[in-house]
């Protein structure tokens, strides 16, 4: 009796097997297009990828040579990746799940919707969570080796720096204002309208000048050449225009045509630099460390016996020299300016006192028992470091763009890629 059911079931498992191999209907779940190294591209990664594209069009709508020209798209990119996720893991350069914890939160929180919403959204974009936090995990792993292997080895000239900011202060969104008298080659009387302009002209009266003397075609408008950029002016006119303060008329400009003036009337989407203002300190401090001997209440009393030492005559320098388990700054006259912002919050919150108080603490941090000294305060203004930092950082990302597609494509020349033909 066993026998018999063992029979029928391996011949119920066979006709099922023969049935699904040649019936028309019968299709392979999946094909290996692609081996990257230890991984592999699959038929139909392509063709999620393709529908997450796609979301809302079916396949069949799409031009034949269309299709197949984003299909080899969506492989090189998943070549790329599968490349990159690998790399990564070799050089311990894999985004941990915390990490991409914070990208997700970010998003949300940026978007102000809910993680729900977010899966909702995915789930309408073929996609759900699982793929979009390894989606996350390929774009931080990209960052990561341009930040780690390539970044470091961007070198950026002071030259570099200052023919960036020259461009950026050239804006081509800035637009100005200008008014114009041309007084042409062929004007017999040319010196003679010049000299009279000369002898009445003011800031106020260039239109009325420009309406009684011009020979260009915008006499009649006062001269008013409208609002321009420096691309659409002529190339005489650029010097004066970008160096110009509102109001400033020029000197005259000479060209095959005739001689000119400019005014400058206004200026807009003007590309001014913000000032940044920093508060720095130079001040000493009396340091006891922070120890396993001496309580807390030990310190502290310590402390307070050196300030009122001080307070009686004890020159502070002295003190320092004498007392202090910090002896970077011992001489008041080389004293470093220290920001404010790189501080500790206590020392922070003490340096508040100042100007009332000169002479602080003590007072406790992580390090241990500080009492300090202030000498001097400023605000200083960091605009044009600040300024040249972030012009150095913006070319070397630059930079670091170009040079990620060469590394990427040396990465895919010394790797294992093999494309399978399938039948």
């Amino acid at each position: 009796m066993y026998q018999k059911k063992l029979v029928l079931l391996l011949i119920i498992i066979v006709s099922f097997f023969n049935a699904a191999l040649f019936s028309k209907e019968y299709e392979l779940l999946d094909k290996i297009l692609v081996t990257v190294e230890k991984d592999v591209v699959t038929k139909s990664e392509v063709k999620k990828e393709l529908l997450m594209k796609y979301p809302n069009i079916s396949l069949s709508q799409i031009p034949k040579n269309d299709l197949e020209k984003i299909e080899k798209e969506i492989l090189n990119f998943l070549i790329e990746k599968k490349l990159i996720l690998q790399y990564a893991a070799s050089i311990e350069l894999i985004p941990s799940e915390q990490e991409i914890d914070l990208v997700v939160q970010n998003i949300i929180n940026q978007n102000k919707f809910t993680i729900e919403e977010l899966e909702k959204e995915l789930i309408r974009g073929n996609s759900n969570i699982l793929e979009f936090r390894e989606l996350m995990r390929y774009q931080l792993a990209v960052q990561k080796i341009k930040d780690r292997e390539i970044m470091p080895y961007v070198n950026i000239s002071e030259f570099e720096i200052d023919s960036e900011q020259k461009k950026e202060k050239d804006n081509v969104n800035t637009e100005y204002k200008i008014s114009h008298i041309l007084i042409k080659s062929d004007n017999s009387n040319k010196k003679e309208i010049l000299k009279e302009i000369f002898e009445s002209l003011n800031k106020d009266n260039f239109s009325e000048l420009a309406e009684k003397y011009s020979d260009g075609p915008n006499a009649e408008s006062n001269g008013d050449l409208g609002w321009n950029k420096l691309t659409d002016l002529p190339e005489i006119f650029i010097e004066f225009i970008k160096n110009a303060q509102v109001g400033e008329v020029s000197e005259i400009i000479e060209s095959s045509n005739g001689a000119h003036l400019l005014k400058l009337e206004e200026i807009k989407n003007k590309n001014e630099n913000k000032k940044i203002f920093v508060k720095q300190f130079k001040f000493q401090q009396i340091l006891l460390k922070k120890n396993y001997i001496s309580t807390d209440e030990e310190q502290e009393k310590k402390l307070d016996n050196f300030k009122n030492l001080i307070i009686d005559g004890l020159d502070f320098n002295e003190a320092v020299k004498l007392y202090s388990e910090d002896q970077t700054q011992i001489n008041p006259k080389n004293l470093d300016w220290v920001n404010y912002e790189n501080l500790l919050p206590e020392f922070r919150n003490q340096l508040d006192n100042y100007p009332e108080k000169k002479l602080i603490g003590p007072f406790k941090t992580d390090l241990g028992w500080h009492l300090i000294k202030v000498y001097d305060f400023r605000n200083n203004d960091i605009s044009d470091d600040a300024s040249r930092r972030l012009t150095k950082i913006t070319l070397a990302r630059k930079k670091t763009e170009l040079r990620y597609i060469d590394w990427l494509d040396a990465l895919e020349k010394n790797s294992s890629i093999k494309f399978i033909k399938n039948d």
